[in-house]
C-alpha cells in the first residue's frame, strides 16, 4: 500500500525558497506590468514623435516660405519705392523702367518674376529667370486679371497684396503693390510685381525636411478655395480635407495605398491668408518600430525575469561575503586605523574597488606624513609674495619720494625771506618745481598705465601701420632727445616697400620711445643709438641698438620686471629711472600679439628687437563682420 507525500507548507520549505518564490512572483507581476506600461508608451511616445515630425516639418517649410515672401515683399517695395518710377511708368517710357526694374532683379537675385503694368494690370516691363540667380530675361509682359493685382492697382493707402497666379507647377506666388505718384495720398499709377515659383519653393521646402522620413513625405499649397497649386514628394496631399480651417489641424489619411498623418495649417502673407499648406508623413515606420519595440521589450523582460531568478540566487552570496570585506576594511580606515588593507581577491569591479580602497588608504597615509613639509611650502610661498608685494610698494615708494622731497625742498625756500631776496629764485624754484612735478607725473602715468596691463584693461586700436613711414616720423622726435644727450641717433632701412604691421600707432610709439630713452639714457656722450626695421616672414623687426653700458648676462628678463634696476648699471648722465620703461614696452608690445627681446654684447652696447606681426586684411574684415 503507497501512500502519497504530503504538500509541503509554505513554513516549511528551505530558506532559499522562501527568498526566492516571493521575489520570482514579484518579478512576473511586475514584467508583465511594466512591459504593458512600456508599450502603451512607446506607443504615445511614437504618436507624439510623429505629431512632433510633422509640426517641425510644417515649421520649416513655413520658414522657408517666410524667407521668400519676405524676399518678394522687400523687392515689390523697391520697385514701387525706386526714385523715378513713377514717372516713368506714368510717362509710358518702358526703356526707363526696364533700367530701373533690371536694378531690383541684380539686388534680388532669388526673385524669378519682376513686373510693372499699368492701372489697367497690362505689363510695361516684364522680367523672368528660369532659375533663381540667373540673369533676368525681358520677355513680353502680359496682362494680370488676378484679384490681388487689380486691388494692389486701386489702393489709395499704398497696401501691398499677395496672391497665387497660374495653375499646377507653373503657379506663381506673387506680391503686388501701388506705385505712388504722391507722397500724401498714394494715387497709384502703376503696379510692381514681384513672384517665385511656388512649385519649386515647395519642391526646395521639402528638400529641407532632415528627419529619417523626409524622403518618403510630401508637401502640398493650396488656394482659398482648395484648389491644389504646387505639389512635392511622393506622398502629397490632393485634397485639402482641413484647408478651411482657421488654424493648424492633423488627420489620418490614405494617399494611394499609404496610410499617412497631414497636418493642415493656413498660408499667410502678412496677415493675407492666401490657401492652405499641408505636410504629410507615413503612419507605417512608426508603427512598425512600435511593434518591434514591443515583441523585443517582451523577450527581454521575460529572459530578463529567468536570469535574474537564477543569477541572483548564486551570486548574491558570493557578493556579500566579498562586499563585507570591504565594509570592515571601510570601517577601519574611519576609525584612524590608515595601516588596514582589503583582500583583493579578483579582477573584476569588486577586486578594482578594493584596489582602489588600497591605493586610497596609502595615499592618506602618505599624504598625512608629508602634510607638514606641504604646509612648509605654502607658508614660504605666502611669505615670498608678502615679500615682493613689500619691495613693490618700496620701489614705489622710493621713486615718489624723490621729486616730493625736492618739491617739499623747494617749497620751504620759498616760504624763507632770505632766499627770496635773492633776485633769480623764482627762475631757479620754479624749474626744480617743474622738473620734479613733470618726474612725478611721468611716474604716476607709468604706473597707472602698468596697472592697466596687468588688470587687462589696456585699450588697444588696431589698425594697419606703415613701419617705414612711422619710423621716419619719429626722427624728428628722437634725433632731439640723443642730440641734447650728446649722442648720434640714426634710422635705416625705412623701406616703404615693408608689409605693415597689426598696430595702435599711439602704442607703438610709446614703445619705440621708450626703448629709444632708454638706450639714450645709458649711452655715453659721443655714444650711438640705431633704429632699424625688416620684414621677417609674419613678422616686421623693429631693431633698438646702442653703444651703452651694456647689460650683465645674469640679468636676464629680470629688466622687464616693474621696478627692476641691473646693480651697477647707472644712467650716463644722472637722469631719473623709474625701472617702468621695459616692463611697460614689453607688456604693450604684448597686447599687440608681438614680442620684445634683446642681445647684451660683449664690451657693451645692447639690441633690443621688437617683433610685430604683419596686419592680414582678411582677418580684419572678419573682425568688422563678427562686431
Amino acid at each position: 500500500m503507497t501512500t502519497s507525500r504530503p504538500i509541503a507548507r509554505f513554513g516549511d520549505l528551505p530558506l532559499s525558497w522562501k527568498l526566492l518564490l516571493p521575489s520570482v512572483g514579484l518579478i512576473v507581476v511586475l514584467g508583465i506590468l511594466g512591459g504593458f506600461l512600456i508599450v502603451r508608451d512607446l506607443s504615445a511616445r511614437a504618436h507624439a514623435q510623429l505629431d512632433l515630425e510633422l509640426s517641425r516639418h510644417l515649421l520649416e517649410a513655413q520658414s522657408l516660405f517666410r524667407d521668400r515672401e519676405l524676399s518678394l515683399i522687400e523687392a515689390v517695395n523697391f520697385a514701387s519705392n525706386i526714385d523715378g518710377m513713377a514717372d516713368a511708368v506714368r510717362a509710358r517710357d518702358g526703356e526707363a523702367v526696364a533700367r530701373l526694374l533690371q536694378s531690383v532683379a541684380a539686388l534680388k537675385t532669388n526673385v524669378e518674376l519682376l513686373t510693372v503694368t499699368d492701372p489697367s494690370g497690362r505689363s510695361l516691363v516684364e522680367f523672368d529667370r528660369s532659375e533663381p540667380g540667373e540673369r533676368p530675361v525681358r520677355r513680353d509682359g502680359r496682362t494680370w486679371t488676378e484679384p490681388f493685382a487689380g486691388e494692389a492697382a486701386r489702393s489709395e493707402a499704398g497696401a501691398k497684396v499677395a496672391g497665387f497666379a497660374g495653375d499646377g507647377e507653373d503657379a506663381v506666388l506673387a506680391v503686388a503693390a501701388p506705385i505712388c505718384s504722391e507722397t500724401g495720398t498714394c494715387a497709384p499709377v502703376g503696379t510692381a510685381i514681384a513672384g517665385m515659383n511656388a512649385g519649386r519653393v515647395a519642391a526646395e521646402a521639402l528638400g529641407r525636411l532632415t528627419s529619417p522620413l523626409a524622403e518618403r513625405a510630401g508637401l502640398t499649397v493650396f488656394d482659398r478655395s482648395g484648389r491644389a497649386l504646387s505639389t512635392a514628394g511622393p506622398l502629397a496631399p490632393g485634397r485639402p480635407a482641413a484647408a478651411a480651417g482657421p488654424g493648424a489641424s492633423r488627420v489620418d489619411e490614405r494617399i494611394g495605398a499609404t496610410r499617412a498623418a497631414i497636418l493642415y495649417s493656413p498660408f499667410t502673407v502678412g496677415e493675407q491668408r492666401l490657401g492652405t499648406i499641408a505636410v504629410s508623413i507615413p503612419v507605417a515606420p512608426t508603427e512598425a518600430a512600435v511593434r518591434r519595440t514591443g515583441l523585443g521589450l517582451g523577450l527581454i523582460l521575460l529572459a530578463a525575469m529567468i536570469g535574474i531568478t537564477v543569477i541572483g540566487v548564486i551570486l548574491s552570496r558570493l557578493m556579500m561575503r566579498r562586499v563585507r570585506s570591504l565594509v570592515e576594511t571601510n570601517r577601519a580606515l574611519g576609525r584612524g586605523n590608515l595601516s588596514a588593507r582589503a583582500r583583493v581577491q579578483s579582477n573584476d569591479e569588486i577586486g578594482e574597488l578594493a584596489a582602489h580602497l588600497n591605493e586610497m588608504a596609502e595615499q592618506l597615509q602618505a599624504m598625512y606624513s608629508t602634510l607638514e613639509s606641504r604646509v612648509a611650502e605654502r607658508t614660504e610661498e605666502v611669505e615670498r609674495l608678502l615679500r615682493e608685494r613689500t619691495e613693490f610698494f618700496a620701489s614705489v615708494s622710493h621713486e615718489l619720494r624723490t621729486p616730493l622731497a625736492v618739491i617739499l625742498r623747494h617749497a620751504e625756500m620759498l616760504l624763507d625771506n632770505a632766499y627770496r631776496g635773492n633776485g633769480r629764485w623764482r627762475t631757479d624754484a620754479g624749474s626744480a618745481l617743474r622738473d620734479s612735478g613733470q618726474q612725478l607725473s611721468h611716474l604716476i602715468d607709468d604706473i597707472l598705465e602698468l596697472a592697466e596691463v596687468e588688470a587687462g584693461r589696456l585699450d588697444v586700436e588696431i589698425e594697419p601701420v606703415d613701419v617705414g613711414a612711422f619710423l621716419h616720423e619719429m626722427r624728428a622726435t628722437i634725433v632731439p632727445l640723443a642730440r641734447a644727450a650728446g649722442v648720434r641717433a640714426t634710422f635705416h632701412a625705412t623701406d616703404r616697400a615693408l608689409p605693415p604691421v597689426a598696430a595702435d600707432p599711439r602704442r607703438l610709439r610709446q614703445i619705440l620711445l621708450n626703448l629709444a630713452d632708454n638706450a639714450i639714457k645709458y649711452s655715453p656722450e659721443g655714444g650711438s643709438v640705431d633704429l632699424s626695421a625688416a620684414g621677417r616672414g609674419g613678422v616686421v623687426e623693429i631693431v633698438v641698438s646702442d653703444t651703452g653700458v651694456g647689460i650683465p648676462p645674469e640679468a636676464g628678463d629680470q629688466i622687464f620686471e616693474p621696478f627692476h634696476r641691473v646693480k651697477g648699471v647707472q644712467t650716463q648722465r644722472g637722469q631719473a629711472s623709474s625701472g617702468l620703461g621695459l616692463a611697460i614696452a614689453r607688456r604693450l608690445a604684448e597686447a599687440h600679439g608681438g614680442t620684445i627681446g634683446y642681445v647684451a654684447r660683449d664690451g657693451g652696447g645692447t639690441t633690443f628687437t621688437v617683433r610685430m606681426p604683419v596686419f592680414a586684411p582678411a582677418e580684419a574684415e572678419r573682425d568688422d563682420v563678427d562686431a
